[in-house]
């Protein structure tokens, strides 16, 4: 195919472009394949939608399962300006027997890890409909735990990205004091840090800068509704806990963090939460007080003209923080009415592939 085009401008047009088009672009010529396939581009995509907000909102999306039904779904944000969106179906083949127990682990670069206890884990990219599927080894077992105290407490995960080594990882907490962590890069599970916190749930953690976040208490003996909430990282690059400075000590109903718009969030359970606008600095917490009560609040993502877009007693608001205003989004299109399970991504073209995982292209 001859064009009057160099080929930096045609690279520069097709990093602007959604990942849909250039899936189909593969097709025009084997240069345009090659091009497309090409992991400097693949980089240069997705750095793009990191540092242009225009192009990162057209992108991102939200996905959603619900435990009455064994599909995912997946709402363009770009939509949210109705209060009323419509979900798309995604191909994806859940096993209908345990599709109530399908839990997101979290995303990044376009990359989402799904849970499908007990033994099986999904790497998915929702946009270039690519998937890959790992079984969790037996990787220990504690003879003197019984068997009702494996189940009670089941495993905590996390999944974030290494950007000292440029690789994937999955950490799993298992029996209150074994980590292990899953380099998808070398396909190994190794043994990190002993853990030596307690949990307030089984959420997962909250990845941000290289690391997983969760809010755990220190300490094993003292009852643990009277131990301080912690945040706690857990460094991929060190293979280490580490704590980070809170906003405050007296925290008695906190127990959940998330990330908005890049920064760490201390979320509690009144009118307000606290976003930690540069990592690490203590002195940089500042609380966000909004006009909706809530017990549970989940932050997703900015849209755009800055509103935020929440998770709020388990609905899905869209909150304006200059005009202190809220309004509800309902979702149509899911069938069932079971608990929805969200989570937000950004449409990327990495590729599960690179890794040695079992692959699974999801045909139409």
């Amino acid at each position: 195919m001859q064009s009057n085009l160099s080929s930096d401008v045609i690279v520069e047009i097709l990093m602007r472009l959604p990942v849909k088009s250039i899936c189909r672009f593969k097709c025009v010529c084997k240069l345009w394949c090659l091009l497309i396939s090409d992991p400097t581009f693949i980089k240069r995509h997705l750095n793009l939608a990191i540092i242009d907000k225009d192009i990162e909102h057209q992108r991102q999306k939200l996905i959603l399962h619900s435990s009455s039904t064994p599909s995912l779904y997946h709402v363009e944000c770009d939509a949210m300006t109705s209060n009323d969106v419509m979900a798309v179906k995604l191909h994806f083949p859940l096993i209908r027997s345990s599709f109530d127990k399908v839990k997101f682990i979290g995303s990044f670069n376009g990359l989402l890890c799904i849970s499908l206890e007990p033994e099986r884990l999904f790497l998915f990219n929702p946009a270039i409909r690519e998937l890959k599927v790992k079984r969790i080894p037996n990787l220990y077992i504690d003879i003197n735990r019984s068997l009702d105290d494996r189940v009670s407490r089941p495993p905590i995960y996390g999944f974030g990205y290494d950007h000292s080594f440029d690789d994937y990882n999955v950490v799993k907490i298992m029996y209150e004091s074994i980590v292990y962590v899953y380099s998808l890069k070398t396909d190994t599970w190794r043994r990190a840090q002993r853990f030596s916190y307690r949990r307030f749930n089984s959420d997962s953690g909250v990845p941000l800068n290289g690391a997983v976040h969760w809010v755990f208490a220190r300490g094993k003996d003292s009852p643990l509704v009277s131990m301080p909430r912690l945040i706690v990282a857990f460094d991929f690059a060190e293979g280490k806990f580490r704590e980070l400075p809170r906003p405050y000590d007296d925290a008695e109903n906190v127990t959940a963090v998330g990330v908005l718009g890049g920064c760490l969030c201390w979320l509690g359970e009144q009118q307000d939460f606290w976003v930690m606008k540069e990592y690490g600095v203590k002195e940089s917490w500042t609380e966000v007080v909004i006009g909706v009560p809530f017990l549970n609040l989940r932050p997703l993502s900015f849209l755009k003209n800055d509103e935020a877009l929440l998770v709020i007693n388990e609905g899905l608001i869209v909150y304006n923080p200059r005009e202190d205003t809220h309004r509800e989004i309902v979702i149509h299109g899911i069938n069932g009415r079971g608990k929805l399970e969200i989570e937000t991504y950004v449409e990327s073209l990495v590729s599960p592939n690179v890794w040695n995982w079992e692959l699974k292209e999801i045909s139409d």
